[in-house]
């Protein structure tokens, strides 16, 4: 299934693509977006704390293969910032997209890239969704994010918390 990139907003719509994302990949801890660089950016906790040549490679790696994917698809890749911070015997790692150009697939290439390198210290939520809801999901997602490229007034923040999504707008 082929979802073309598109932008991300504030609007009501906006609202529920973040709690669609963050309720269909239980690896996204909190996704937060900021109206005024026009960006998105995606948390993820890894259950242990990374060294620094752990952080680089990974670094590295999401990079060259976010630039590949943005290469195939024709898109350029504007925006992309890296973090990792140590917090408490924990690595939380906040990756930075611009809002127009990111896409579900990008999305699921992060996640699969920190199983593939983490397995099981990747903190995931588990939710209860079968196949066939997680695909309404994501078309429900790619909606919201068509319908998202106009408005962007506030910051939207979606958290995880005791198996809800909670959003606040700051």
């Amino acid at each position: 299934m082929h979802m073309p990139s598109s932008g991300w907003g504030a609007s009501i719509r906006g609202l529920g693509t973040l709690i669609a994302v963050v309720m269909r990949y239980p690896e996204v801890s909190s996704m937060q977006y900021n109206p005024e660089s026009e960006s998105l950016t995606l948390a993820f906790i890894i259950r242990r704390n990374l060294d620094p040549s752990q952080w680089s490679e990974l670094e590295t790696a999401i990079r060259e293969t976010l630039v590949a994917y943005r290469s195939l698809t024709r898109t350029p890749l504007s925006v992309l910032d890296l973090l990792a911070m140590a917090v408490e015997g924990v690595s939380v790692i906040e990756v930075t997209r611009d809002a127009k150009t990111l896409s579900v697939e990008e999305v699921g290439m992060l996640i699969e890239m920190l199983r593939d390198r983490f397995e099981f210290d990747v903190a995931a939520d588990p939710n209860d969704l079968l196949e066939e809801e997680m695909l309404v999901q994501e078309e429900n997602i790619q909606a919201g994010l068509e319908a998202l490229k106009k408005g962007s007034s506030g910051q939207l923040v979606a958290l995880r918390e005791d198996g809800r999504v909670v959003v606040f707008k700051t």
